[in-house]
């Protein structure tokens, strides 16, 4: 069978969103800790239709049905124009995913790059293993991983470490490990290039005064060593999460 990619239209919709609600399924037999609702087309559809205002998107089609379909948004991250396909904007539904991902993103990545957006980011869910493979034979590399666990306790902490909820008087303290990870993460080989942010302290101080997003600071004999920040799963552009998750 020949199989046409053209773009993505509002005719498509629905059937892009059982795509994306089969592929979900799969992975939520791998981890049950993932919200059942997005199972179905019917939760997928809002997603989609937002991210269709965000920017273009192709469909692949064989003998008209839909086989496969990329949607993705173009914003600005870390200083220049991205392309972003979050989990939710992709789906394939064919033994052979992985040639179809290849063919699609040819064609947008063309549209991207005409448009002079040259970097281009893909969210894949974890036992997607065709379009992870379909990806990495294009050249993509891994940026970030996101993981789920239970709330329940961890090992016990080693001697000397205290754990404690961080507080206003911590900003200094917290702006100086977060300025070395960028630093960090602009070297080799990771190149994210980290520019000046005159907002990020007053992002910080913001969150240390939201009481439902507190930030954890770990100290080993009174000097901090470690801080992680939380927030509400819903905040980001991700279908993979749990229900009233951190």
């Amino acid at each position: 069978m020949t199989i046409e990619i053209v773009g993505f239209d509002d005719d498509r919709l629905e059937a892009g969103a059982s795509l994306v609600a089969a592929r979900y399924g799969t992975e939520l037999v791998q981890k049950p800790l993932l919200s059942r609702r997005y199972q179905h087309a019917a939760e997928t559809i809002p997603f989609l239709h937002d991210l269709r205002n965000e920017g273009p998107g192709v469909a692949a089609l064989e003998d008209g049905r839909l086989i496969g379909f990329i949607l993705g948004m173009v914003s600005m991250f870390k200083g220049v124009y991205t392309a972003y396909v979050p989990d939710f904007g992709h789906g394939t539904d064919t033994l052979n995913s992985r040639n179809v991902y290849r063919d699609m993103y040819a064609q947008l990545a063309a549209r991207w790059v005409g448009s002079g957006c040259f970097t281009h980011n893909i969210s894949i869910m974890a036992h997607h293993r065709q379009a992870i493979d379909a990806f990495h034979s294009m050249g993509f590399g891994m940026i970030n991983i996101d993981a789920l666990r239970d709330f329940s306790p961890g090992p016990d902490l080693p001697p000397k470490i205290e754990v404690r909820r961080a507080g206003r008087r911590d900003l200094e303290v917290l702006m100086s490990p977060e300025t070395k990870l960028k630093r960090h993460l602009a070297s080799s080989p990771i190149f994210i290039p980290s520019l000046p942010n005159p907002e990020m302290q007053r992002s910080v101080e913001e969150q240390l005064l939201d009481s439902d997003q507190p930030i954890w600071i770990a100290s080993h004999e009174g000097a901090p060593v470690r801080f992680i920040a939380t927030e509400y799963t819903g905040r980001g552009p991700v279908l993979a999460r749990s229900d009233g998750g951190v």
